[in-house]
């Protein structure tokens, strides 16, 4: 449930509830049946079908939990929210596997009141064939102080995350642990509501949520730790964007803050060389 702190909790509420829908359901379902309890009309769940069918095994009974809902994007009538969702998975009394997704899910206002519009990912699948991993991936990988969720873990193992931005990650764990939303899979493919491809889908960017275990959103004020940390990402050299709670730089710098950055800290790299 949303807390007091939370900006759109009736969107973030709303999304939490589908991400959770569609990864919660017994041994012997079909994907027809799960999509179906989600609220929405017939055109809306054919697409859906197709989307969710790699969350479906028929085999296991599933469990979903909602890590956190982070806002993706907002426009006057419709929204984005990542959800980070932990689906456990087993046959017997135990679940046999957990996997954790970063859903994309789109609403729209209907009737002043949010409704579901579209799943736009599931935040993706591992890769068939990891590729070689550099030792700082493999760092960040096995970094017990970076709470990565699995679709995060499949944009490195796929070698899609710059090599800059896994150095940051790997010398911000230095500093702090932290949580991560989103690198790419799961993140709209353009900067929400425009035609520019996000920093995000070109494997240089992160959304980060949690840190030193305070979420961002409950960290706003002035003075805290999370401020300290946006300070020491702000003076980085390679950090070529940076949106969160505070704008260090005044309006137009390249540290700046709205409604979407209000629940997380965003860090844009510049390309490696």
């Amino acid at each position: 449930m949303p807390t007091d702190n939370e900006v759109y909790p009736n969107a973030k509420q709303l999304a939490g509830e589908i991400a959770q829908t569609l990864t919660t359901y017994e041994q012997g379902s079909v994907v027809a049946d799960v999509v179906a309890r989600v609220p929405g009309n017939p055109a809306q769940h054919e697409a859906l079908l197709e989307v969710a069918a790699p969350l479906l095994r028929p085999a296991s009974w599933s469990r979903g939990t909602v890590v956190y809902p982070q806002l993706g994007g907002v426009l006057p009538d419709r929204v984005s929210v990542m959800v980070v969702v932990r689906q456990e998975l087993g046959a017997g009394a135990e679940p046999d596997e957990a996997v954790t997704r970063t859903f994309d899910v789109r609403l729209r206002l209907q009737d002043d009141a949010w409704a579901f519009d579209r799943l736009a990912s599931i935040g993706g699948s591992a890769p068939a064939t990891p590729v070689g991993l550099s030792p700082v991936a493999e760092e960040v990988l096995t970094d017990e102080r970076i709470d990565l969720p699995d679709s995060a873990r499949w944009d490195i193992e796929r070698g899609e995350v710059d090599p800059a931005l896994l150095t940051l990650l790997r010398d911000l764990a230095e500093r702090t642990s932290y949580g991560v939303i989103v690198l790419s899979s799961g993140h709209p493919f353009e900067v929400f509501g425009t035609e520019r491809q996000s920093n995000h889908t070109k494997g240089r960017a992160v959304d980060i949520h949690l840190v030193d275990g305070d979420r961002v959103i409950d960290a706003r004020e002035d003075g805290t730790f999370a401020q300290e940390i946006v300070q020491w990402l702000y003076d980085r050299p390679e950090v070529s964007e940076l949106g969160s709670p505070w704008a260090l730089d005044g309006y137009g710098g390249r540290s700046f803050t709205d409604v979407v950055h209000a629940d997380h800290i965003h860090v844009g790299v510049r390309a490696s060389d």
